[in-house]
C-alpha cells in the first residue's frame, strides 16, 4: 500500500532523478533513470536529473525538491520495484505500491515492474501547491535584489556578521517571520585542485581522489555540487561550500589550486 508523511507530495515543486540507482551496477542500467525521468514529466511533475544546472528558485532553496529513488525487493520469478521520494532531510515523504513483472529477461522485467509503480504515482493527480514552511528554508525572492547571486553572497555575510554579534538573523516570507537556519563556518586545509569537465569542474584531493563535482550555474563564480544540497560561490577572494540540510547552513572555505 501507498504511503504519505504529514508533508504532501505537493507540498514540492522539483524531483531530482539520479544518475544511478543503488541496486543497479552503472549508471542508466535498463534505462530505469531515463524512464523515471520521462514518467515523473509525464504524470506532471518537473523532473531534473541530479547533473543538470537546476533552476534559481531551486538554486537557493533545495528544499523545494524531492529527491527520487527505487527499492528494489524482487523474489524468484518475481521483480518487485517501489518508487520514494524523500525531502533534503532525507525523510520519505512517499512511496508507492510495488510495480511487479514475471518476465525472465532483466532489462524488461525491470522495465514493466517501473512503469507499474509509476501508475501508482499517476493516481496522485500530483499538482504543485507552495508550502511556507517549505519556501521559509530558502531565500525570499521578495527580499533578492535583481542580480539574486550577488544577493545571495550579501546574505551569506550577514549570517556571518550577525553570528559575531550573536544576533539570530531572521527571514521574511509571505507576511511571516522565519527564523533562518542556524549558520556555521569552518576551514577545510586539505589543498583540492580543479580539473574541468564539460560540465564544470571535479575538484580533486592529492591522491587523485574526487571530492566533489560542480556543476556550471549562469554565474561564473557560483556552482552547484552534485548529489547534494549545497553550492560553491567565491566571496571575498576564496571559494566558499555552502551546504543546507534544512536545519542548519554550513559554510566552509575550501582551498582549491586551479
Amino acid at each position: 500500500m501507498a504511503s504519505f508523511s504529514q508533508n504532501s507530495v505537493n507540498d514540492y515543486k522539483y524531483v531530482i532523478v539520479p544518475n544511478q540507482y543503488d541496486f543497479l551496477d552503472e549508471e542508466d542500467q535498463f534505462q530505469l533513470n531515463s524512464i523515471s525521468h520521462f514518467l515523473f514529466n509525464k504524470y506532471g511533475f518537473i523532473a531534473l536529473k541530479e547533473d543538470e544546472i537546476f533552476p534559481e528558485d531551486l538554486m537557493f532553496n533545495p528544499c523545494l525538491a524531492l529527491k527520487s529513488d527505487v527499492a528494489d525487493e524482487s523474489r524468484t520469478f518475481k521483480t518487485r520495484l517501489r518508487i520514494e521520494l524523500t525531502n533534503c532531510k532525507g525523510e520519505l515523504i512517499y512511496f508507492s505500491d510495488f510495480g511487479e513483472s514475471f518476465e525472465k529477461k532483466y532489462a524488461i522485467a525491470y522495465n514493466k515492474a517501473l512503469r507499474d509503480a509509476f501508475l501508482h504515482l499517476k493516481a496522485l493527480n500530483y499538482k504543485y501547491q507552495p508550502n511556507e514552511t517549505i519556501l521559509a528554508m530558502g531565500t525570499s525572492k521578495s527580499e533578492a535584489s535583481k542580480e539574486e547571486i550577488e544577493k545571495l553572497k550579501e546574505e551569506l555575510a550577514a549570517l556571518k556578521e550577525e553570528k559575531n554579534n550573536q544576533t539570530t538573523p531572521e527571514v521574511v516570507v509571505a507576511e511571516t517571520a522565519e527564523t533562518v537556519a542556524d549558520s556555521t563556518t569552518k576551514t577545510m586545509e586539505t589543498l583540492l585542485f580543479a580539473q574541468k569537465t564539460d560540465g564544470g569542474y571535479q575538484l580533486v584531493d592529492k591522491s587523485s581522489k574526487v571530492v566533489m563535482v560542480l556543476l556550471n550555474t549562469r554565474n561564473p563564480e557560483v556552482f552547484m555540487v552534485q548529489g547534494k544540497n549545497a553550492m560553491v560561490f567565491k566571496e571575498a577572494g576564496a571559494w566558499v561550500l555552502s551546504e543546507n540540510d534544512g536545519n542548519q547552513v554550513t559554510n566552509t572555505k575550501l582551498n582549491i589550486k586551479l
